[in-house]
């Protein structure tokens, strides 16, 4: 089976790309390398150094090898750079879709496109199901939401796909962890509390994540791929395992022997996130790593 991974040189993409290869498939990736890295993409998949907006860089990776399946991972991510970079995350995220999805009808494929919990925005009912609403602050506050909304458009694209024949299924990864993933200043929560010293926490730090172990999430991943679905199934991949972020650094920093420092609370921060993840009986998935177990295979 050709498998196409956009973003397949990033945290999650290269992980998924080492398994995709490992059970014999054939992986092309899609990546520009502004945010991946070239040494973590499987040497036995074939590397295409492109732009998702740039529809010459998909003809270049869809030549040799027209896809069954595309993985479309790639998107401008980092916390801190949704607000600061809101055009670039918007342009990134919402054209490369479009040209991912017209790929994939071009080409017959079947595709599963990644969402987030952002796509949520600032919703404060939770658990977090595929029938809450979206709820975003106006943007004259901030544009902290243009990975969110980026998001939540990417899945209007997708269920108007399928409602033109097309196979798109999408999953939203709920703050996945382990290695490979980025810390320093757009890094993710985890990455950048092992690396920081001192931690630094966003505002009281009461805001609570459900922390996913990568290897549960890649292992869910596959199976939205790959499993007899209803086009249009939407999965929340995600423990349900709550913690706050102070509570979080409480224990990186007990391990690391450091301390912890408080700092200015990012823009339109979610209180609190949850997933309903009763959808994945679809796909008899649940993660099954503790954060304690994960925390301590990632030290």
């Amino acid at each position: 089976m050709n498998v196409l991974v956009t973003g397949g040189a990033g945290f999650l993409g290269s992980h998924l790309v080492d398994r995709l290869v490992e059970r014999g498939n054939d992986v092309v990736v899609l990546d520009d390398l502004s945010r991946g890295e070239e040494s973590h993409v499987s040497k036995s998949a074939k590397l295409i150094h492109g732009d998702v907006r740039v529809l010459e860089d998909w003809e270049l990776a869809i030549k040799s090898n027209p896809p069954d399946i595309i993985h479309h991972l790639a998107a401008i991510n980092g916390t801190n750079r949704f607000h600061n970079e809101a055009d670039l995350v918007v342009d990134v995220n919402v054209n490369g879709t479009i040209n991912a999805i017209n790929i994939a009808k071009r080409t017959g494929a079947r595709m599963v496109f990644y969402s987030s919990p952002e796509a949520f925005g600032e919703q404060h009912n939770m658990p977090l199901s595929n029938s809450s609403n979206s709820v975003f602050s106006p943007p004259f506050k901030h544009q902290r939401h243009s990975y969110g909304v980026s998001k939540y458009l990417g899945e209007i694209l997708c269920q108007f796909a399928v409602r033109n024949g097309s196979d798109v299924r999408i999953v939203r990864p709920c703050n996945v962890y382990g290695p490979r993933l980025k810390g320093g200043i757009n890094g993710q929560v985890v990455s950048k509390m092992l690396e920081s010293d001192p931690i630094m926490v966003h505002g009281d730090g009461l805001q609570t994540r459900c922390m996913t172990w990568v290897g549960d999430v890649i292992d869910g991943m596959l199976r939205v791929g790959d499993y007899d679905l209803p086009p249009g199934s939407t999965f929340n991949l995600g423990s349900t395992e709550e913690i706050s972020m102070l509570d979080l650094a409480k224990i990186i920093s007990k391990k690391r022997s450091i301390e912890i420092e408080f700092c200015e609370p990012y823009h339109g921060d979610s209180k609190r996130r949850l997933p309903d993840v009763e959808n994945n009986n679809l796909i008899g998935w649940l993660a099954e790593t503790s954060l304690h177990v994960g925390i301590n295979q990632l030290l």
